[in-house]
């Protein structure tokens, strides 16, 4: 039970100060609802970890920073390099946007792997949204809005589509998703669970908006700025406002939220910063304040930080308009970014070693956003168990093999060891010598560290026909640090179908094969490549290769054959044998299709999983088979399936369908669909019942413990004691 507990409040393997602090308070919590008994209402208690997730472009990753300790804890390699990542971070989920590929993944923090994966168009046009635990993936050219499933990213229920393109896109703290569309049409939609779609609350026509709207939501409503027509308009607040303001144009960039009262946005091709206060609508001369550029502001304890593009520092404005503050200077060389977390603004550089964290009172101080000797993790895999330390050598000779070494608490008594050869006499032969007298050297073992990072990283193509881009990716053995590499685990991530392939081997090369449908990879794409290698110590850092797709040329054809005199009869006669040609490797269907839906529950430990093979899968003779890659099951399953029931396990579970050639000489995988199990085992007290992720309290009705709401209550202190103790146990486990 102190398992489940620490796993919601504290990713496991990972010490966190913040963490224990949350346990003592969750102890005096439920001293408190022990002695108020089950007169209060059923209520929910939620409980941040109070650390902040911040992308590292440059290297395709995303840090776990504790501004507590001032460290990072965790490096998760979601994407390959120069990527151009956005992090979403609410309600207990991360999603991070690749703008560059499109791909779109999501964390399971308990776990930290990518419970779910999903392509979207690159560039500006896609968003992701978050509210009230729903993921909201939003494609502003086709002017959809889709509702996907927090866990798999998968569609749920029917897409809602405004028939134009969207200008933009946001959503509030209630859950009401604000679209603007080119017409200047504003819509509110809220989601219907019982229809499993989008309902319209209302629909409203603002003069003056358009194409180059922005929205930015508050707790309940948005404000729109139309600031190339001078429209500003609050709806849905309880307080709107219509204002107007002199014509800006260009680019603006609005705060992603913000209170209704205090609503920043950058036009940067002005140097201007406009602030929508109340009812009134400020014009800021930022330029003139050393901000010639400015990028997108955040509200920060009732004032406005402005990142400046290309000074390397982040300004401070008051609601007036006015300084509210010192600049605060920005580490590294790139553009400063801006987030606000858990109380905590953090200003950063991409791919800068050190950041800056603005507390509260707006004090600042430095923390480690990049530390080179902290173990980059990948999403896709589960982590490899650590192996503890070997023990220091005994300076006595070690005693004989005990029957059961394993279990050191229960120690046998040792073998009898039969008679060395016996001389006339008595004693030992010459050529031996007494054990007591001649103690064998102990020599210290070798403490081993996880390897490095495989040198030169090579793609070349392989082959590419209309339907699949193969390649070959070679590398220089790792060094190994102490212990023999293990094997080698390989990711490419590309906007090819699905967005990641992957592969393992215990060699220095592998062979990865990719879809061309649906994209114009195979004619111009791009690869990032990233190779790590394992050792008994662990998994080491990784080494990265981008690589292009070759553009494809037409070979012309060959030149017509010119005539020549027939050549002189022959003199003599030869027989030539000729041997036949080897018959062709029996045919395995398409590898990396997409054929998995989205998982249907049977109970919590087996999954019904839709099927929708494509023809060359539905006729092919040999045999096909559900593997569960996370956990090594493997389910016979016809390949013209329409749906598959397999047992599951608590946690992610990565599970392809693979079909093999009839004589089983290779086989091939469709696209993985990853997922996630939880736990539903409730765990209940008098007056607190831990379920899933939620701490709820019973109502009067419920079933209580005998023991009284003393008992109780002492009985929830040890489970707060005791998670305090699985926390701070958590890096050992």
């Amino acid at each position: 039970m102190a398992g489940k507990v620490q796993r919601f409040f504290g990713r496991r393997g990972r010490t966190r100060e913040s963490a224990s602090y949350g346990a003592a308070a969750l102890g005096v919590l439920l001293l408190v609802g022990a002695a108020l008994g089950n007169g209060v209402a059923r209520t929910a208690v939620d409980v941040s970890d109070g650390l902040t997730w911040l992308s590292d472009s440059p290297r395709g990753e995303v840090v776990q920073v504790n501004p507590a300790s001032g460290r990072p804890e965790t490096r998760l390699q979601v994407s390959g390099g120069n990527a151009a990542l956005e992090i979403t971070q609410k309600d207990g989920l991360l999603v991070v946007l690749d703008r560059r590929t499109g791909q779109i993944t999501v964390i399971d923090l308990a776990t930290l792997l990518a419970s779910g994966r999903r392509q979207a168009n690159p560039g500006p046009a896609s968003k992701v949204l978050v509210s009230n635990g729903r993921i909201y993936v939003v494609d502003r050219t086709t002017g959809t809005v889709h509702n996907a499933d927090p866990v798999t990213l998968a569609d749920v229920g029917k897409a809602w589509e405004a028939g134009q393109p969207l200008a933009d896109v946001v959503v509030d703290d209630d859950g009401v998703v604000w679209a603007v569309d080119h017409g200047g049409n504003l819509h509110a939609l809220e989601w219907n669970d019982g229809e499993s779609r989008f309902t319209e609350r209302s629909d409203e026509r603002i003069p003056g908006a358009g194409p180059s709207t922005v929205l930015v939501p508050h707790k309940n409503g948005v404000t729109l700025l139309g600031l190339d027509n001078g429209v500003v308009r609050q709806a849905g607040t309880g307080q709107d406002v219509s204002a107007s303001t002199p014509q800006l144009s260009g680019e603006v960039l609005a705060a992603q939220t913000s209170p209704s009262g205090l609503v920043p946005a950058a036009v940067p091709g002005s140097g201007t910063v406009v602030i929508v206060a109340g009812d009134a609508v400020l014009r800021v001369n930022v330029a003139g304040l050393g901000c010639a550029t400015p990028g997108r502001p955040v509200v920060f304890r009732d004032k406005v930080y402005v990142p400046c593009r290309g000074a390397g520092k982040v300004i401070v404005l008051d609601r007036s308009g006015n300084r509210g503050g010192p600049d605060v200077s920005a580490a590294g060389s790139g553009d400063p970014e801006v987030v606000t977390d858990d109380g905590h603004l953090f200003i950063s550089a991409p791919g800068a070693e050190r950041g800056t964290v603005v507390d509260a009172d707006g004090s600042t101080r430095q923390v480690v956003i990049r530390s080179p000797e902290l173990q980059v993790v990948n999403p896709d895999r589960p982590p490899i168990p650590e192996v503890p330390s070997p023990p220091p050598p005994s300076p006595r000779r070690p005693d004989p093999p005990r029957d059961n070494p394993r279990n050191s608490n229960n120690p046998q008594p040792p073998r009898e060891e039969p008679p060395g050869p016996q001389v006339p006499g008595g004693g030992v032969p010459t050529s031996q010598t007494p054990a007591s007298t001649a103690p064998p050297a102990t020599t210290p073992p070798a403490v081993a560290a996880v390897p490095g990072a495989p040198p030169g990283i090579t793609v070349t193509l392989a082959s590419r026909t209309a339907a699949n881009l193969s390649v070959t990716v070679s590398w220089g053995a790792a060094p190994a640090n102490g212990a023999p590499v293990t094997g080698y685990a390989v990711t490419a991530t590309g906007s090819f179908n699905g967005g990641n392939a992957s592969a393992t081997t215990s060699g220095t090369s592998v062979a990865l094969t990719f879809p061309c449908a649906g994209s114009s990879f195979c004619d111009n794409g791009r690869l990032d490549v990233s190779v790590t290698a394992t050792n008994s110590a662990g998994r080491g850092p990784a080494g990265t290769r981008p690589w292009n797709v070759p553009l494809q040329t037409t070979t012309p054809p060959p030149p017509p054959p010119t005539t020549q005199p027939p050549p002189p009869p022959p003199t003599t006669t030869t027989t030539t044998t000729t041997t036949p040609p080897p018959p062709p490797p029996a045919p395995v269907p398409t590898a990396g299709v997409t054929i998995i839906g989205t998982p249907q529950r049977v109970d919590q430990y087996t999954r019904t999983l839709p099927l929708t093979p494509p023809a060359d899968w539905a006729s092919h003779d040999g045999r096909c088979e559900l593997v569960n890659l996370t956990h090594g099951y493997i389910d016979p399953v016809a390949c013209s399936a329409n749906s598959v029931t397999v047992p599951v396990e608590i946690g992610s579970n990565r599970v392809v369908l693979r079909a093999h050639a009839r004589d089983d000489s290779r086989f091939v995988d469709s696209a993985a669909r990853l997922f996630n199990v939880r736990s539903e085992e409730p765990t209940c007290g008098r007056v607190l019942c831990l379920n899933g992720n939620r701490l709820v309290e019973l109502s009067p009705t419920d079933p209580v413990d005998p023991a009284g709401p003393a008992g109780a209550g002492l009985g929830f202190l040890a489970l707060a004691v005791l998670l305090r103790i699985g926390i701070r146990r958590g890096g050992r486990t």
